[in-house]
């Protein structure tokens, strides 16, 4: 396992950019590369494996996020848990790498894709991020197959 990090982390090495403190909202699309960077990275790596990266990451991710009128992350509690950081970080980087890549989704498909990848994330690295009831309940609609159709009730209300 420690390997298989290892040798992750190395493929996912990169430098981030420093934003300017004040931007254009036009300007936020010239760092997108990056951003996807930070998902990949986010997404691919133990939260406690090089913490400062993932710190680094997270940062710059929310940053980006902050500012950009691309990107829009719709955050529910029955989806993710607010207070469980790295699942909702897991969350973000998803929704924003399937936004980023897939432009023409909305957020009904971005939620569902983020809500599975978070999963699968939790799944990877459950040990390092501790037990999520959240987290096992959607894991349960999933095995059943109903996940995508709790998120779709979770979001239209």
């Amino acid at each position: 396992m420690v390997m298989a990090q290892c040798a992750m982390a190395q493929e996912l090495q990169f430098s981030l950019p420093i934003m300017p403190e004040k931007m254009w909202p036009s300007d936020y699309a010239n760092y997108e590369a990056d951003v996807l960077n930070c998902c990949n990275y986010l997404l691919g790596v133990d939260p406690a494996f090089n913490q400062p990266k993932h710190e680094e990451c997270t940062s710059f991710l929310v940053r980006w996020l902050t500012g950009t009128p691309e990107v829009s992350v719709l955050i529910d509690p029955k989806l993710v848990d607010p207070k469980n950081g790295d699942l909702l970080v897991a969350y973000m980087a998803a929704w924003t790498r399937h936004a980023l890549t897939n432009k023409e989704d909305g957020n009904l498909i971005n939620a569902q894709v983020a809500t599975e990848e978070m999963l699968a994330f939790y799944s990877s690295y459950k040990e390092s991020i501790g037990k999520s009831k959240l987290a096992e309940k959607l894991l349960k609609e999933q095995a059943k197959g109903k996940l995508a159709t709790y998120v779709t009730k979770t979001l239209v209300k």
